[in-house]
């Protein structure tokens, strides 16, 4: 569980360090329905320092912080910080390989408040967007989960949005059919 105050005080630190990021996991599904438990990991797209050319950054963050070090499974850093006796998984990306976050989407992303800090993260849209975008069965899974709480209104989207945003993608007529296959569209 990534508590609301344990991920206030790890971003806390993140930016404190110098480091550039927007939320793009589904931490931001979790903090749209209001939750104080926002998920196992937190996946949060690197926009300083870059995660391939300067992974050494990333390394120093967790040795200077006494947090352990690893990969995600794109080869990317993770570290899973400790703070208030909570583990925080931190998953770091970039477009690398197969991985794409559209600039559109990192351009139209939102400031809320977490705690008693401010941070980028995607809209809701555009995360639908990205679980749309990769495909995998986990992420129609999820896909299918947010598409309940929309109908059970706990959750509301901008179709038009979605509709507009989906255009940053390559495939965006595959993202729709994915998205009116779960019923969001």
């Amino acid at each position: 569980m990534v508590s609301r105050s344990g991920l206030s005080k790890t971003l806390k630190i993140l930016l404190d360090s110098g480091f550039r990021f927007t939320i793009i996991g589904g931490t931001i599904v979790e903090y749209s329905l209001g939750k104080d438990d926002l998920g196992d990991d937190v996946d949060l797209f690197a926009e300083y320092p870059s995660v391939i050319f300067e992974e050494n950054e990333y390394r120093r963050l967790a040795e200077d912080n006494s947090w352990v070090y690893g990969y995600t499974w794109l080869g990317t850093p993770r570290i899973v910080a400790r703070v208030y006796d909570e583990e925080i998984p931190l998953e770091f990306y970039e477009n690398i390989y197969d991985f794409y976050v559209p600039e559109a989407i990192i351009e139209g992303c939102i400031r809320v408040q977490v705690g008693d800090i401010k941070v980028r993260i995607v809209t809701l849209e555009d995360h639908i967007l990205l679980k749309a975008n990769a495909g995998r069965s986990s992420d129609i899974d999820k896909l299918k989960e947010i598409a309940k709480y929309i109908k059970r209104g706990r959750l509301s989207i901008d179709k038009k949005r979605l509709l507009e945003n989906s255009k940053s993608f390559e495939d965006s007529d595959v993202i729709v059919r994915r998205l009116k296959d779960v019923s969001i569209l």
